[in-house]
């Protein structure tokens, strides 16, 4: 990789006249970049290319303490250090950094009439320190106050390539995208199940196309769709399956070469999950977790998901999504909080769509027997403190008493 120079000593002249220029913005703010010290080790490489007009490659940047890689217009050899921005690079963290995409046209606080380049032009790639550690380039957005240029002996690290512009062939005639396919699992024998797909138009162009819906491999709907370039619709269609036979069948949506597809269970009945074994404590003390448990259990042959709700005097608290193999249970368990209850008694329940199961539970304070412990506690230090005062009277007395004694000899 090749020192950071410019390809012309004029354009190398013009460069040294750029950070006394850019740093005398916000000078009060901080020092002007050309007081910045040199940066070894910095440098980039940006090889002639062929671009779409939306975006260009850096070949290479090293960035010794992190930054980003600017793309400034031939408007740099002007003086205009803000205004040459027309694109820069996510943040890079420290190191030597190859094949870097900068999209144009596309940078913090810049202001741009165009969207891509649409004639052959000179960039100049350079790499620019990340002065304010926010990982975010806000050169152009402070006018060139902080996030300022690697310098090498003074003289900002650059690259020069010249851009030819092609823009990319538009895609046409390519098929509409399926994705998204969204149905139930499992239905029973007679219901409308609905079905529901996003198709996407992936060309540069409007374009009508036929979407289908297959049924076991049968068609059951053709419909028309039209998209503008890169457009999306939903795409909607319901099965009556009264004929359907009760089986694991295939279906989907499908355009002229996509396509999603998944399977649909008919039956002759869904039964209700039954619920049982609902435990939970009798007291519960504001602010303390309510844990409850229940068993949940399938009766059907085959696995279903079915929704499973805890209710709290009649209040529905929660409702959880349970999936349970066929004939086989599963354990629920709801964490509820306290701290806004009132006292008192009330009923609190597990329910399945057609059975369910009612506990009764109070909510209490701070246990009182705890509190009674605490001052059963308290009674026996002042007792055992009156024990020591008394103590304390005996030894007072008795030493009384030797000094009579001691005075009547």
């Amino acid at each position: 990789m090749k020192p950071a120079t410019m390809k012309t000593a004029a354009l190398l002249m013009s460069l040294m006249m750029l950070l006394p220029m850019a740093g005398a913005v916000g000078a009060q703010e901080q020092p002007p970049a050309a007081n910045v010290p040199d940066e070894a080790g910095a440098a980039v490489t940006f090889s002639d290319q062929v671009s779409d007009g939306m975006t260009v490659t850096v070949d290479a940047v090293n960035t010794t303490d992190g930054g980003f890689v600017a793309i400034h217009d031939s408007s740099l050899l002007e003086g205009d250090a803000v205004g040459s921005v027309v694109g820069v690079s996510p943040y890079l963290e420290p190191g030597l950094h190859e094949n870097v995409t900068v999209q144009l046209f596309d940078v913090p606080g810049g202001d741009y009439d165009t969207t891509e380049l649409t004639e052959n032009q000179t960039l100049i790639a350079m790499p620019h320190q990340d002065t304010n550690a926010n990982q975010t380039y806000d050169f152009v957005r402070t006018n060139g106050a902080v996030d300022g240029p690697y310098l090498d002996n003074e003289t900002p690290v650059t690259d020069a390539a010249n851009v030819t512009v092609e823009p990319a062939e538009p895609t046409t005639g390519e098929s509409f995208d399926v994705s998204e396919l969204t149905a139930p699992e499992l239905v029973e024998q007679g219901d409308e199940v609905q079905v529901n797909a996003t198709i996407t138009n992936p060309n540069d162009v409007a374009d009508t196309q036929e979407v289908e819906y297959r049924f076991d491999g049968e068609v059951l709907v053709r419909e028309q769709i039209s998209l503008e370039p890169r457009e999306s619709t939903t795409f909607t269609t319901t099965v009556n399956t009264t004929e359907g036979e009760m089986a694991l069948t295939f279906h989907g949506v499908y355009t002229r070469d996509r396509g999603a597809g998944d399977q649909i269970r008919i039956v002759e009945e869904i039964q209700s999950f039954h619920v049982s074994n609902l435990t939970a404590p009798e007291t519960v003390s504001v602010g303390e977790n309510l844990t409850v448990t229940a068993t949940v259990t399938n009766p059907n042959e085959f696995a279903a998901t079915q929704p499973v709700q805890y209710r709290f005097d009649g209040n529905l608290v929660e409702t959880q999504s349970v999936t349970v193999d066929g004939e086989d249970s599963e354990t629920v368990e709801f964490q509820i909080a306290t701290d806004d209850l009132e006292l008192g008694t009330y009923i609190h329940s597990v329910f399945s769509i057609d059975f369910g199961q009612n506990a009764l539970i109070t909510v209490d304070t701070v246990d009182e027997a705890d509190e009674g412990d605490e001052a059963d506690e308290g009674d026996e230090a002042d007792e055992a403190d009156e024990g020591d005062e008394v103590d304390e009277g005996d030894e007072v007395d008795e030493q009384d008493e030797q000094e009579t004694e001691e005075t009547e000899e």
